[in-house]
């Protein structure tokens, strides 16, 4: 779902609770607190998926700046829930990883929950889905999921999905997409680094879980958000993954590398913005978010793309209007053209050719499509 335009005054509050967050000891506004909108600030909370983490910031407000109690009240409850889905997903990993490893498969995990980690409040990050990676095992663990557990997992475009204990799992055949972006390399270099000494963390259950190396984790998560930016948008969520795994494991990570591995893909000038952006707009220590180059209006159109994208225009569903989804997505592409240029190496036209050659490769194909409209 694409943002309305924020106004100016919600998204300076929501940025005000943010910095609170990172450093409680940022000093009140209370003139722009005493004057905020909270159903619009917790309505682009949500959209931004801060919402349980701004909560953390706003409950320990001074009364005469905190919302009333009778609007608090849903928003706790909210959070609550929240808590408790991160519970079930503990968990489930738990449970899976003790499954894989009992038939010598090892799992690492991605994004996600491992990421919750580093947050003040791990529990308030929101959960999605899953994603796990069995260390090019995929067939086998999936075929075990079967066997001994009736789940059959369905295929999609670089992972399967399956659902455990309600939990949505995504078994990641390569870490990104490959098909759309084969001059990219960035495949080839997670490859690499995850055969590097994972971290082990202990899980809800005593179940050692996997997560990758701050080096693989650093390359992984640029390439990530890259994607989702140029495609479509990144949100506050996104950004403070970054920040806070950048926060907690800095000193890890070999920049020099990751700066020369960015370049080679053309993620260096995204990466510098991103780091700028961390510093500058949410307070993190400069001596932790190193800045090759300064760039100030191409970081302001950054982070106001994340508050509020240039482009917010929904596509429908491919197989209820496929001539209007193939029109807005096109016109997407061309507005997020500027995008692109800082995020992939190879030209933006043979990106376009791609994605067009594996929309129609896709599960739902042209042919169908085209029935179920009766065009």
């Amino acid at each position: 779902m694409y943002m309305n335009k924020v106004s100016s005054a919600t998204a300076s509050v929501l940025c005000h609770l943010l910095r609170r967050v990172t450093d409680p000891a940022f000093p009140l506004d209370h003139d722009l607190l005493k004057s905020a909108d909270w159903k619009k600030v917790r309505k682009l909370a949500a959209v931004q998926g801060v919402q349980s983490i701004i909560f953390d910031a706003v409950s320990e407000l001074p009364a005469d700046l905190r919302p009333s109690q009778a609007f608090m009240m849903p928003w706790i409850r909210y959070v609550v829930g929240q808590e408790q889905i991160y519970t079930r997903h503990s968990a489930a990993i738990a449970d899976l990883s003790a499954f894989y490893e009992s038939h010598g498969i090892r799992m690492m995990l991605l994004k996600g929950w491992g990421l919750s980690l580093n947050y003040p409040h791990p529990k308030h990050r929101p959960c999605g889905d899953v994603d796990v990676w069995l260390y090019g095992e995929y067939e086998k663990g999936d075929a075990l999921l079967e066997s001994e557990l009736d789940i059959h997992p369905l295929m999609s475009s670089h992972h399967t999905i399956f659902f455990y204990k309600d939990v949505e799992v995504e078994n990641h055949i390569t870490f990104i997409e490959t098909d759309c972006h084969k001059a990219d390399g960035s495949e080839e270099i997670l490859l690499k680094y995850a055969d590097d000494a994972p971290v082990s963390v202990p899980s809800v259950k005593g179940n050692p879980i996997l997560l990758p190396s701050a080096d693989m984790n650093a390359y992984f998560l640029l390439r990530h958000s890259t994607a989702h930016f140029a495609t479509e948008f990144i949100t506050l969520r996104h950004l403070l993954d970054w920040a806070f795994f950048v926060n907690k494991h800095h000193s890890q990570i070999n920049w020099d590398e990751l700066y020369a591995n960015a370049e080679k893909a053309n993620m260096h000038i995204f990466l510098d913005c991103q780091n700028a952006i961390c510093v500058n707009e949410l307070g993190f220590s400069s001596e932790h978010f190193p800045v090759r180059k300064s760039r100030p209006e191409l970081e302001k159109r950054i982070f106001n793309d994340i508050i509020s994208p240039e482009f917010n225009e929904d596509a429908p569903d491919m197989r209820q209007n496929f001539l209007k989804y193939c029109y807005v997505k096109t016109k997407r592409n061309f507005a997020n053209k500027w995008k692109y240029d800082i995020t992939y190496k190879e030209s933006f036209y043979s990106i376009l050719f791609r994605f067009a050659w594996n929309r129609i490769k896709s599960p739902y194909s042209f042919a169908d499509i085209m029935d179920k409209n009766k065009i």
